[in-house]
């Protein structure tokens, strides 16, 4: 009987911690529906604060200024508390941001209401990513393509949902409003089954400053994450001022960005099984080139739509590619190595749509989306000679 017993206990602790995963599923899942429902009111915030390229841009980089500086006090934060206490609060405090952000009443509120919702919003990316790390340490197969997977897919959600909701006349407040509430009752709800077994003795990584080998695997995180960042806030915008498109036809071009990289990212592992890293990321590289490219050689609702689609599919396994290498690094760390990666792709997400906006207002938007084209072809270089040595 006690030897039953026994191997029932063993069975039980060597179960995978299947609650755990559903539930910082949920939270990658409802932190892309915000960057899908953000996306979508981008178009509505710059008429209704008149606002022009530069000042939209400024209005993001306000965004970008919150997030930066919170990223290292979250790391140390998440180190204090733990992960599954940092999660909740990083959620609980995004739900307020989206409020104050929604009902700013002038361009001096707006900026400070985005400062707020930053710092919010990458306290809530390093504590989840902080999570997920730890619990794919404690996984018996990768899972850490289809926890990215579920955040792609909320960013579907939420396109759709702030399209439907923008159609609908819902006014700015209560969409980012209903957004934020959603944020919130996640982090709650999620909080009894973040914990499992190990997570006190593997914490996430914290914040570690990129530094020896990873640095060249963190510099294609971070034009991945710029590319992945400039779409995200731009294309509802490129859609609607250069290819015409209405409000909520422009909502489709982020919407189907989002569904292709999800099915990317789910279907991931089995394409890298099957063709090897450095290939499926050489590829990656060039299929974003492409979709950018045809987007802006063809500015109008559909072929522009089409080529954020495949941009989608090419961006789907870069970063998951590139955490996995930069894990692989020797005289490293994984949990370390994928931190210092993560670093410098973070930064680069929220600095990315300034530095878009900015060249937008030089030049046009359709010429500084280029950018994200050479970016895209570096990656497909760079991946290539790099992943090819492994």
């Amino acid at each position: 009987m006690q030897r039953a017993m026994s191997s029932a206990l063993t069975d039980l602790a060597a179960r995978p911690p299947t609650a755990a995963r559903v539930a910082i599923s949920a939270v990658f899942l409802t932190c892309g529906v915000n960057m899908g429902v953000w996306a979508t009111q981008i178009a509505r915030i710059k008429q209704e604060f008149d606002l022009t390229d530069p000042g939209l841009a400024t209005v993001v980089l306000a965004f970008a200024c919150g997030s930066i500086p919170m990223m290292p006090v979250a790391g140390a934060l998440s180190a204090r508390w733990g992960a599954v206490r940092s999660v909740t609060a990083s959620c609980l405090a995004c739900g307020i941001a989206l409020v104050l952000l929604g009902v700013a009443p002038s361009v001096p509120l707006l900026l400070a209401a985005a400062v707020v919702a930053g710092g919010a919003v990458g306290t809530l990316d390093v504590t989840m990513n902080a999570h997920a790390t730890a619990l794919a340490a404690a996984w018996p197969r990768p899972i850490i393509s289809s926890i990215h997977g579920w955040f792609s897919l909320g960013g579907l959600v939420g396109g759709v949902a702030g399209g439907v909701l923008t159609g609908a006349g819902l006014s700015i407040a209560w969409v980012l409003g209903l957004n934020g509430a959603a944020i919130a009752l996640t982090g709650l709800g999620a909080a009894a089954f973040l914990p499992f077994p190990g997570e006190r003795t593997a914490p996430g990584p914290g914040f570690v400053l990129p530094r020896g080998p990873v640095l060249g695997i963190g510099l294609l995180c971070l034009l991945s994450l710029m590319i992945e960042g400039g779409v995200a806030d731009w294309t509802t915008v490129y859609l609607h001022e250069t290819a015409g498109a209405t409000l909520g036809w422009a909502a489709s071009g982020i919407a189907g960005f989002s569904i292709a990289m999800a099915i990317g990212r789910f279907s991931g592992d089995r394409v890298v099984d099957r063709f090897g890293a450095a290939p499926v990321l050489l590829g990656s590289g060039l299929l974003t080139a492409a979709g950018i490219g045809i987007a802006v050689a063809f500015p109008l609702p559909a072929p522009a739509t089409l080529g954020f689609v495949l941009t989608g599919f090419g961006m789907a396994n870069i970063v998951p590619l590139m955490f996995a290498a930069a894990g692989r690094v020797p005289g490293v760390s994984p949990a370390v190595g994928v931190a210092m990666a993560a670093t410098m792709g973070y930064g680069a997400f929220l600095m990315g749509p300034p530095l878009i906006g900015f060249l937008a207002g030089a030049v046009s938007l359709r010429v500084a989306l280029l950018v994200l084209v050479a970016s895209a072809l570096g990656i497909a270089i760079g991946g290539w000679v790099r992943l090819g040595r492994t």
